[in-house]
């Protein structure tokens, strides 16, 4: 070739234009077709051979899709989008990589292939720290982890593995360089705060159930009514309020600070003076449930709500002694054939409860009343609790003896609660019933079909509000979402308004001026049915900086998922870069 041709530039490529492949001479077919037979017959056909054999048949690698780089013209082979649609696949379920959602596979695979050409024509590169961020994350792994990890996944050596996650990292790193350009512009925060703070106005009315107290106490239910409630129509309160609480009856091996005076528990336990490291250890791993200070109107609300080390003074001597008495006894204790016979011989006290005693009432017991009793619902029947409970004073192994579990009484024993628990409920049912019919009531007009929004002139409203002698509120014109620079101080137990203002807020850009909204729901708070009066656009001059940062995070997350899907699309690569797909003729 002379030198003067080797500069002419390749004439460009129109990507649209059908691809055609060099008709074959049958003589040469056939020839390959034989060479391919004798293959089959002395050789195993691998992945790569069937391709080489196909594109020897077809007179080239097959072309997927053709596109224009910024160098020029290129083509998606069939062995590129192979290996796209591989790395693909890996990304997503190995590193969670995932770009494409919903799209069609084909597609989405070409898109991929696009995005590696991409990352070949940029030149990107993927350091040693990036592929190590993303192998070790929070949790270093060891060298025999690291072969175990890519072992499992396939991969002979590490070399192989770490440039798999290259060669994905590489795509990713392609989507982060092109994502820069998507910067949310000042009209677009302007349009996420105008959505977020667009104002509107609503009336609405309450029925109480509380007003239907008296009703719903002549309702007597029927005995099948009942049982469905008491089966499966009361809610956890309720429940909770009937059921028999859980309850335990154990026994207890007590040591007091008197009784390691005397000649039985010296016989046994010859305690050496602690040292300040031991006192301190013992402290911290009691000082929540030991020394807590106790309750008083008069207390300084400053001050630390445990005791001090020094405040307990001889206290925490005496405390960590028994500690250490009662961990000696525990190391004999379960051994005992005779707990009371054991006890009297170290010198300890046996106390047995009989009585099943209630989990709220453990701590009432006398003496020995303590929530750390409350540990015998863990522990296994008959067997010694090894972690001792402990007072000041008073130190003693416990050991669970018989335990009932919480459980609903049988209703012919709590009818008369039960009753008065349906009652409750059915002031809701009627209070639904009331404003269903003021519903069914408005005018729908000629042309209203079931499921339809119904929509009222705001004065109508009020007259059927009036009509069943309802009170009327007006809720003002409140922005959809929650502006604390700007939101009304509504009082406490104003629990529907903020209830109501994100149903209609979330609904606002689906419905339109006038339209009715309810039965909204709100149990004991009352039942509600509004109306959005009307809507305007909030006044751009009261948006305040935190709301500013506010709009520009919304606005920056919607330019994000723009640039997914105007972007890194098919359809967006095949704007950008002239994806396009090459259909085959079938011969």
């Amino acid at each position: 070739m002379s030198k003067s041709k080797s500069k002419e530039k390749p004439k460009p490529v129109n990507p649209h234009a059908p691809v055609h492949t060099e008709a074959m001479s049958p003589l040469k077919r056939w020839m390959i077709i034989g060479v391919s037979v004798f293959c089959l017959l002395i050789f195993s056909v691998t992945t790569s051979m069937s391709t080489v054999i196909g594109g020897w048949l077809q007179g080239g690698p097959p072309v997927n899709a053709t596109l224009e780089l910024p160098s020029g013209p290129a083509e998606i082979t069939l062995e590129d989008y192979r290996r796209a649609a591989d790395l693909k696949d890996w990304g997503e379920r190995v590193l969670q990589i995932k770009f494409f959602q919903d799209a069609d596979e084909f597609e989405s695979n070409l898109a991929y292939a696009t995005l590696m050409k991409l990352a070949d024509e940029m030149e990107v590169a993927v350091t040693d720290a990036q592929v190590a961020a993303v192998l070790q994350g929070n949790s270093p792994l060891t060298a025999e982890q690291y072969q175990n990890l890519y072992r499992n996944l396939g991969f002979r050596t590490a070399a192989q593995f770490e440039a798999q996650v290259r060669a994905a990292l590489r795509v990713r790193e392609v989507v982060n360089l092109m994502s820069m350009a998507a910067v949310p512009a000042e009209a677009d925060i302007l349009a996420a705060w105008a959505k977020d703070a667009e104002e509107m106005d609503i009336q609405y009315t309450v029925w109480y159930p509380s007003a239907f107290a008296e009703e719903a106490s002549q309702l007597e239910p029927t005995d099948e009514e009942l049982q469905s409630f008491y089966a499966v129509g009361l809610n956890g309160t309720q429940r909770a309020e009937l059921e028999e609480e859980q309850a335990v009856a154990f026994d207890a091996v007590l040591l007091t600070a008197e009784a390691l005076q005397s000649d039985a528990v010296k016989a046994w336990f010859q305690p050496e003076e602690p040292t300040a490291e031991a006192l301190d250890g013992f402290y911290n791993s009691n000082r929540f449930s030991l020394y807590r200070r106790p309750e008083s109107d008069t207390a300084d609300p400053q001050a630390d709500p445990y005791f001090s080390m020094e405040e307990l003074g001889d206290r925490l001597r005496a405390d960590y002694l028994l500690h250490k008495a009662i961990s000696t006894l525990a190391l004999e204790l379960p051994q005992a054939e005779d707990p009371v016979a054991f006890a009297a011989e170290k010198g300890a006290e046996y106390v047995k409860q009989d009585v099943l005693v209630g989990f709220s009432e453990l701590p009432n017991i006398e003496r020995i009343g303590n929530t750390q009793l409350r540990r015998l619902f863990n522990a296994e029947i008959g067997f010694w609790v090894q972690t001792p409970v402990q007072s000041e004073g008073l130190v003693y192994l416990v050991r669970p003896l018989e335990r009932r579990d919480r459980a609903m009484p049988p209703l012919a024993e709590i009818r008369g609660r039960v009753v008065e628990l349906w009652q409750e409920t059915q002031r809701i049912e009627l209070a639904k019933k009331a404003a269903q019919e003021m519903l069914d009531a408005l005018p729908h007009g000629e042309d209203y079909v079931e499921g339809d929004a119904l929509v009222l002139d705001p004065q109508a409203f009020a007259d059927a509000v009036a009509a069943r002698q309802q009170p009327l509120e007006q809720m003002g014109w409140l922005s959809r979402m929650p502006r604390r620079t700007v939101d009304p101080i509504w009082p406490k137990d104003a629990v529907i308004l903020p209830r109501l203002r994100r149903v209609i807020g979330g609904q606002l850009d689906d419905m339109v001026d006038g339209q009715i909204v309810g039965l909204e729901d709100y149990g004991e708070d009352g039942i509600v049915v509004a109306q959005l009066k009307g809507r305007r656009d909030a006044d751009p001059a009261t948006m305040w900086p935190a709301e500013r940062d506010l709009a520009e995070r919304r606005a920056q997350m919607l330019a994000s998922q723009r640039f997914f899907s105007d972007m890194i699309s098919y359809e967006g690569l095949s704007r950008t870069y002239g994806l396009t797909k090459v259909i085959r003729e079938e011969n």
